[in-house]
């Protein structure tokens, strides 16, 4: 085990304080909850910055930090998102459409993920940048949806909409990217190639032949054979 992945664990870790204490105050609007999940929020935020230096800085980047580090922050993302996506007295709500698209987005990769792994064996994910500007803006709606929750920042709800509109809009266009990609990856697969049984099966299926026409042909041939002696 590497630092880095003890950082992310911790970070796995801070997800449900964060929910918690998110959900406590847009249910009762009490200061501690809010400073609770403002505080749990930025401290993940901080060490995800530490552990990615580190794994850098000093050649500790593995495969379970690969996984761990990604899994940590779209935990955190997602747990923000659902929560601001409900109504509440306290907390503004996400319109639907940026829900929608973010879920949707993720779903497909999941599916994209397993089918790719399954045949491929192995996926092989080159992160874009404009993924990682998607990611950047969704965060920065969750921390602006919770750090407006009061007037202790002067953040006004009236901007909301345009950062979820931005991460909207990259989101989906990441649906350009990596679709493509993944299309690419399968093609090279044999399995994506027609077989050669199934070739023959193919035509049979297209040249149906009637079995009085074959009866017909078997009668001149033997016919054929008789004159021959």
């Amino acid at each position: 085990m590497t630092i880095p992945n003890y950082i992310s664990i911790f970070r796995l870790m801070l997800v449900p304080v964060f929910v918690i204490s998110l959900l406590d105050y847009a249910d009762t609007g009490t200061v501690l909850s809010w400073w609770t999940a403002v505080g749990t929020f930025l401290v993940a935020a901080v060490s995800d910055g530490i552990d990615g230096y580190i794994a850098r800085r000093f050649r500790q980047r593995s495969e379970l930090g690969a996984f761990l580090d990604p899994m940590a922050d779209k935990l955190l993302l997602v747990s923000g998102l659902v929560v601001l996506s409900f109504s509440s007295d306290h907390l503004p709500q996400l319109p639907i459409w940026m829900i929608g698209m973010v879920f949707g987005r993720d779903l497909f990769l999941l599916l994209g993920f397993f089918v790719v792994t399954h045949w491929c064996g192995k996926m092989k994910i080159q992160p874009h940048f404009v993924s990682k500007c998607a990611t950047v803006l969704q965060m920065f709606v969750v921390a602006w949806g919770v750090l407006g929750g009061r007037n202790q920042f002067g953040l006004e709800y009236d901007w909301l909409f345009w950062w979820c509109l931005a991460a909207t809009l990259c989101t989906g266009s990441t649906f350009l990217i990596y679709f493509p990609a993944g299309m690419k990856q399968l093609k090279a697969v044999p399995a994506s190639a027609p077989s050669e049984d199934q070739s023959r099966r193919l035509v049979r299926m297209d040249f149906e032949v009637d079995p009085s026409t074959l009866a017909v042909g078997k009668k001149k041939s033997h016919e054929e054979k008789n004159e021959g002696k």
